[in-house]
């Protein structure tokens, strides 16, 4: 008589599943290192609509999510062209991060808008800049781009499993940017010190990864997130500049807002990071399909409730 399979035995299988799914993956991100930048971009263009057309069609737990943000973000239901957009904007950055590596300086430069840019230089120039950015368009152009123009850039990765994490930061460092792990025990000291050493420190900054957030609120929706560049520009006097990465026909541009007013406090940190969140919400109502957050990141209650 056969009895119930332990425990263990029937997480094996889905272990396997999961490193063999790592190990593709990383084989792609090798291969797209390589020749991504080769392709022809009409080639590229049509694998990514098929692509998104599929993942629509399929509508996963990433999608469905990645719909609810937008809804909540827009503050009105989103229609499929929308989704098809957004999923188009997602797969872009994809590619665009394959092919990086195999771009020039100058078609870093080509590539890249800067709006208001003279606020990142001025605070580059004088008290230093921290600048945060939300996941919109592709954070590594924009700090490549940084990079190139003169202003190298520290900024903060998720530690995942290696050999991924290697794999990311010798990408990263391959453009010039610095990498602090965000489970690096001296990562505040690391990013002070960058700031001193005149390096531009861009964070990451709509998502909460631990959990143990400031309050603000996001379009009337309550949510947390990360102190780190409040405090990071309070300690060394640099200056807060909340950014947003949106993707134009053939580039991007980076809206850089004006420099945030240091408050005292650690109601004064929630009041600097309302204003951070207060920029991103608005910049990202006008372009939401670049927002490409496929993570839960409002709080949880029914969507017909709060859409209307």
């Amino acid at each position: 008589m056969l009895g119930r399979p332990e425990a263990g035995a029937a997480s094996v299988p889905l272990k396997w599943r999961a490193e063999l799914r790592n190990r593709v993956l990383r084989g792609i991100y090798r291969l797209g290192w390589q020749v991504s930048a080769r392709l022809p971009r009409r080639f590229v263009t049509l694998i990514i609509s098929a692509a998104s057309w599929v993942a629509l069609q399929h509508e996963g737990i990433h999608v469905r999510t990645l719909r609810r943000n937008l809804a909540l973000s827009t503050g009105a239901p989103v229609d499929s062209a929308l989704m098809l957009t957004a999923l188009n904007s997602y797969l872009r950055s994809f590619y665009e991060v394959l092919a990086l590596p195999g771009w020039s300086e100058a078609e870093i430069r080509r590539r890249v808008r800067a709006v208001n840019e003279p606020a990142v230089r001025d605070a580059y120039a004088g008290p230093g800049a921290v600048v945060a950015l939300p996941h919109s368009g592709n954070w590594d152009l924009a700090g490549a781009w940084a990079c190139v123009t003169g202003m190298p850039v520290t900024t903060v990765a998720e530690q995942l499993a290696d050999p991924d994490y290697s794999a990311f930061v010798a990408f990263r460092q391959s453009l010039g940017l610095e990498v602090v792990s965000h489970r690096d025990p001296g990562a505040l000291t690391a990013l002070i010190e960058a700031i001193h050493r005149r390096r531009v420190v861009c964070l990451l900054a709509d998502r909460d990864l631990s959990g143990t957030g400031l309050a603000v609120s996001w379009r009337g929706q309550s949510i947390t997130m990360p102190a780190g560049p409040a405090i990071v520009a309070r300690r060394t006097g640099a200056a807060l500049l909340p950014a947003v990465c949106q993707f134009s026909e053939g580039g991007m541009v980076i809206i850089i807002g004006d420099p945030i007013t240091h408050r005292q406090g650690r109601d004064g940190l929630a009041a600097m990071m309302q204003d951070v969140a207060d920029f991103f919400a608005d910049t990202i109502a006008r372009q939401p399909e670049d927002w490409h957050m496929m993570q839960p990141f409002f709080p949880d209650r029914e969507l017909t409730k709060e859409v209307r």
